[in-house]
């Protein structure tokens, strides 16, 4: 999602632990778009229309499914937390939280970018170093952020 400022929404899930954009997993026979609006609300409290569809996202590695990415704006509602998004966050793209999962720097990009011809098609390769590094980075966010208020949104 993004904002008129060209912000992203990114949320801090507790499990695994680590920032993303809100969505969610499709639900048997349900529309990828769908489920983008429904996982958004459910997950921040926020209404939103979805714009354009962004890309397939593919993994490979340790992962093997196929993300659908979708870019959107907020229509109603009021951002909160929830059980799945612990804090909730607007960041600008060139400021991305270190402890980002890593397959989403690439998708932020394209989602912000003017849209292409045709709908992105990415194969993310996911391996164990990856992983390692998001751990470490997640931990330097974590100490990091120590002492400050879990809802206090970043500065400007």
């Amino acid at each position: 999602m993004v904002d008129d400022r060209g912000r992203v929404l990114l949320q801090l899930r507790p499990w695994p632990a680590g920032w993303e954009p809100p969505g969610g997993h499709v639900g048997p026979a349900e529309d990828p778009a769908v489920t983008v609006v429904r996982e958004t609300k459910e997950e921040t409290g926020l209404e939103i229309q979805v714009e354009r569809l962004v890309g397939y996202y593919r993994f490979s590695g340790i992962r093997h499914d196929t993300d659908v990415v979708f870019r959107a704006h907020a229509v109603g509602g009021r951002l909160r937390r929830s059980r799945e998004a612990w804090t909730v966050r607007w960041v600008y793209p060139d400021q991305l939280p270190r402890s980002l999962f890593p397959w989403y720097q690439q998708r932020i990009q394209d989602a912000v970018a003017p849209p292409p011809d045709s709908p992105f098609e990415r194969l993310q390769p996911v391996g164990l170093g990856a992983v390692g590094r998001h751990g470490l980075a997640l931990v330097r966010d974590l100490l990091s952020s120590r002492g400050r208020s879990p809802a206090q949104p970043p500065s400007p």
